[in-house]
């Protein structure tokens, strides 16, 4: 098994398993909402539910985009290069590909910064550290990264 299909395999595995996180996480966000709106309606309130629902939801936002890309339904920009022919179109998704592997190489960077000195900080409601919402951040770009680095692997496979 060469590099690329490890790195490609290990992208899918990856996938899949935030495919699972994002199930739960949506399943969560129901039911802390569902109990929010029943807790109301007797007249309680729970403080802990709209935090725990905005940071799962952010959670669900980060990590949904990684698997939004592995299965490329993101807007591209498929057919631009095409217009003037296969080699220039390999160059606009290889330029695409170094450019999107410098953002997320610094998102994740800054994020694991962020993360680290947010540690002292608390959440209001939950009294969690703001590390754990945050992480989210540097971790779906290192799983961006990952996918990244398969899809240039694959291209470079692709090629006779």
């Amino acid at each position: 098994m060469s590099l690329g299909q490890r790195i490609d395999d290990y992208s899918e595995r990856v996938n899949s398993l935030v495919e699972k996180l994002l199930l739960a996480a949506g399943v969560a966000i129901s039911i802390i909402l569902f109990v929010q709106v029943v807790a109301r309606y007797l007249g309680h309130s729970l403080s802990w539910s709209e935090e725990l629902g905005r940071y799962l939801l952010v959670a669900t936002t980060f990590l949904g985009a990684t698997v939004a890309y592995k299965r490329a339904h993101f807007i591209g920009l498929a057919g631009f290069g095409a217009r003037f022919g296969l080699l220039f179109e390999q160059f606009i998704v290889r330029g695409l590909q170094v450019l999107n592997l410098a953002c997320f190489t610094l998102i994740t960077w800054y994020g694991v910064i962020y993360t680290v000195n947010a540690w002292e900080q608390t959440s209001t409601a939950v009294q969690m550290p703001m590390s754990l919402p945050i992480s989210v951040v540097p971790l779906s770009g290192a799983i961006f990264l990952l996918h990244i680095l398969a899809d240039m692997t694959k291209s470079k496979q692709a090629k006779p």
